[in-house]
């Protein structure tokens, strides 16, 4: 039996829907509650928009989505059910609760931990949807 591999393209892939779901989301979804939650204007945020933080922003969701996809091979069940299964299990066990505790002790709005651990979840199922299609 060959041994079950990891798709790169389909990571790849995965990643940059995960940025066009964040621009989806923080954009005509929910940006103006995100930038009612975080006090800023739509003026403030785009003055500190720079290609810097849409590269980390692309190379941190290739790092969460080959996550996914290590999971997935490990439960060892690539498919859309497997993949759906990793998404809300990494988004709820380890974005969830990262960012309840830090957003508790910085005391940030409980709407705008929704938010953002909701665009993380959507965005980790919607991955793994991708990579479960395409293994």
């Amino acid at each position: 039996m060959e041994p079950m591999t990891i798709n790169y393209l389909a990571v790849i892939v995965a990643a940059i829907v995960y940025l066009i779901i964040g621009w989806l989301w923080y954009a005509p979804l929910f940006g103006a509650a995100w930038m009612k939650a975080i006090g800023k204007t739509k003026e403030q945020v785009a003055a500190g928009a720079s290609a810097a933080n849409y590269i980390i922003a692309l190379v941190t969701s290739f790092v969460a989505c080959y996550g996914i996809a290590r999971v997935m091979l490990w439960y060892g069940d690539v498919s859309v059910r497997g993949g759906i299964l990793v998404g809300v299990l990494v988004g709820v066990c380890f974005v969830l609760t990262s960012m309840f505790v830090n957003d508790t002790f910085e005391k940030r709005p409980t709407g705008l931990t929704f938010i953002n651990v909701l665009y993380h979840l959507v965005s980790m199922v919607v991955a793994g949807i991708i990579l479960g299609v395409w293994h």
